[in-house]
Order: C-alpha cells, then sequence, then structure tokens
C-alpha cells in the first residue's frame, strides 16, 4: 500500500511538472469591430429553387479592438444561399503590427428581409496562432450587417461586432 501512495505521488509530481495537468490559464475577453468589404465572390447557381447559389468569398478590412489596438483582418470562406439567405463558413485570420496572427474557423447564417441589407450572426473558435498569439486556445462570437449592397461600385461594405475569449499557454 505504501508503494502504491509512493508511485501515485511521484506520478502526480511528474505530469505537473511536463504540464499534463492543465495550466490554469485565465481567460482573456476581448471585443472587437471589423469593417471589411468584398474583394472577390463566386457564384454557382443550382436550379433547385429560383435564386439558390453556392460559392466563394474573400473579404478584407480592419479590426478595431475596445482598447485602441488595430489589425488586418482577412477572410476566405464558402456560401450556400437561396434569395441571400442561408449558412456560410469560413476562415479569419488578424494579423496584428508585430506580425502575431490569430485565426479563428468559423460558421454562421445569413438573413436577408425584402428591401433591406443582409445581416448575419456566427461563431467560431482558435485554430492557430503565431507570434505572440502562438498556442492560442477559444471561442468567437459574431454579429454584423451589410452597409452597402455588393456591386461593381461599393463592394457589400460591412461592420461585425466580435467577442471573444481566448487562453495562451504561459
Amino acid at each position: 500500500m505504501k508503494k502504491l501512495i509512493l508511485l501515485s505521488v511521484i506520478a502526480f509530481v511528474f505530469s505537473f511538472t511536463l504540464g499534463i495537468y492543465p495550466n490554469n490559464a485565465k481567460a482573456e475577453d476581448v471585443e472587437y469591430q471589423v469593417i471589411d468589404y468584398l474583394v472577390r465572390v463566386d457564384f454557382i447557381p443550382i436550379p433547385d429553387v429560383d435564386k439558390h447559389a453556392v460559392g466563394t468569398y474573400e473579404r478584407r478590412g480592419v479590426a478595431i479592438y475596445k482598447d485602441g489596438q488595430t489589425a488586418a483582418y482577412h477572410s476566405k470562406g464558402t456560401w450556400d444561399f437561396v434569395d441571400s439567405n442561408g449558412p456560410f463558413t469560413g476562415y479569419a485570420t488578424l494579423t496584428h503590427k508585430d506580425g502575431s496572427t490569430a485565426m479563428t474557423k468559423y460558421s454562421g447564417n445569413m438573413t436577408k428581409e425584402p428591401e433591406k441589407l443582409p445581416k448575419y450572426t456566427g461563431k467560431g473558435e482558435y485554430i492557430k496562432g503565431t507570434g505572440k498569439y502562438e498556442g492560442i486556445k477559444g471561442t468567437v462570437s459574431f454579429t454584423g450587417e451589410y452597409l452597402t449592397p455588393y456591386d461593381k461600385e461599393t463592394k457589400g461594405d460591412s461592420i461585425v461586432i466580435n467577442k471573444a475569449s481566448y487562453t495562451l499557454p504561459k
């Protein structure tokens, strides 16, 4: 019995020293706005119902955090809409001034009422980080709305409010 207790204590110390147990890092909660526009969108019509299409998109813009810091925003994804309503999924990268990046994988839903511009909501998770965001883990949720329609002149400008919570390894 003494050997079992001793082995348990040694295993615990060994595991804790190697970092197998959680490091109890405090979650960082941040809020930021993204102001972006479509740089590319591809439409593939689907002939099952009127105004159904699938496609890909790419957006660029800037993220502005509540504390004043900024980051470049870039996202790419796919969509499946009927009359501008439906699901989308994609990947977004925030690139900070020091070169550090934080990447999320997200999904959401776009809704468009007649005679109004689209709105959307979604959520995602951090999947990769570099620099000061190396090892990032956490989630993000967002709500957004188009400010201008997508056409040759305005490019579908939008504003997105993001709320994120993440941890970084010590």
